[in-house]
């Protein structure tokens, strides 16, 4: 294995959301099956889409691993920890024998070999990491040793038959005594694996009609609130997306709340100065190019808060002079009278 695995693994650490040691949630085994049902019949290889009402909660485990730090220090880890492990919405993974390709809508694809071997590498830092993959069976897993930030595991198993995917992750940091367990589940969406996730918008090549893959009909009425409230924070992103380029201020304003808790490094802000400091950019650009990734989207507060964060490119142009950069945004929605509305904006990470 190259350097191109310690890239590898910043990318299998983003592939799932977060969790702890749920007490009302001892396994991730989901209700009806068990992890070993019909694994001969299971494959790794295929297009996946992560399932919102089976996986952890991202918001519930960050917070409580975070609570156990001093309080000066809890907002800041929070914040890292809720970055890197904010799940992509979609994955790829195609397996040929040993052969291991990986890409998701976050990190662009990567090929590795899991021959079972441990293989040692240099971290950016200068420092020796150690990692191992290997295949058994229809599961594949990933770990890696070294300092206590490049330590974690991963494990990729089909379950239900091979219609979903169980990510198992065991993430340590040096601020924590005890690893961060994470489990999501993904439903397989296709059987192919596919490359151009990374970027694309998240509905590209996917029909509507895959997005429950599995028959069980009174698990699917469940799951389609969550689901649909998921389509509809993605329709609100297009739609808010489609009137900043626009520069249409009227339209972005009806997606925000006549409050916000946070708007960039401003807080309790009223929609009266989000409106003119639209208003103030808009008069002083002459065009403006906003983009986003397919959305990263974890609920709260029994589905009622709905964090979303996806990366951002923007190009802002006055004349002979640009602002263009990258970040990682995020837009909290709040369900207030049936309608999903903004009650905070802001960039959590800077890219370029």
């Amino acid at each position: 294995m190259s350097v191109t695995l310690v890239k590898l693994i910043s990318a299998l650490l983003i592939l799932a959301s977060t969790s702890g040691t749920d007490p009302q949630r001892k396994s991730s085994t989901i209700p009806g099956t068990s992890a070993t049902t019909s694994r001969a019949q299971a494959s790794l290889t295929g297009l996946y889409r992560i399932n919102v009402g089976d996986s952890d909660r991202l918001y519930s485990v960050v917070s409580g691993a975070s609570s156990n730090l001093p309080y000066r220090d809890q907002q800041r880890f929070f914040i890292d920890l809720a970055v890197r492990l904010t799940p992509p919405d979609q994955f790829s993974i195609e397996q040929q024998g040993q052969s291991i390709s990986v890409a998701s809508s976050r990190a662009p694809r990567v090929t590795f070999n899991a021959d079972g071997k441990t293989h040692v590498e240099t971290s950016a830092s200068g420092h020796p990491v150690r990692t191992r993959a290997v295949v058994e069976g229809p599961k594949l897993e990933v770990t890696t040793d070294g300092n206590t930030n490049d330590k974690f595991s991963v494990s990729f198993e089909p379950i239900n038959q091979g219609a979903q995917l169980r990510v198992v992750r065991r993430i340590y940091a040096e601020e924590l005594n005890e690893p961060v367990i994470i489990t999501s589940v993904y439903d397989k969406v296709s059987d192919v694996a596919r490359w151009e996730i990374y970027g694309e918008p998240e509905n590209a090549g996917v029909p509507k009609s895959a997005s429950v893959s599995r028959p069980d009909r009174e698990r699917a009425t469940s799951e389609s609130a969550s689901n649909a409230d998921v389509e509809t924070l993605r329709s609100n992103l297009d739609s808010w997306i489609d009137a900043t380029n626009r520069r249409d201020i009227p339209a972005q304003l009806q997606f925000y709340s006549p409050t916000l808790r946070a708007y960039y490094l401003k807080r309790e802000v009223p929609l009266s100065f989000v409106r003119s400091e639209k208003e103030r950019v808009f008069r002083q650009a002459r065009h403006v190019d906003v983009r986003a990734a397919a959305p990263e989207i974890v609920f709260a507060n029994n589905g009622q808060i709905a964090i979303m964060r996806y990366r951002k490119t923007y190009n802002i142009r006055n004349g002979n002079t640009a602002k263009t950069g990258e970040v990682i945004q995020e837009l909290r929605w709040q369900r207030s009278n049936g309608e999903w509305k903004i009650f905070s904006e802001r960039d959590v990470k800077v890219l370029n």
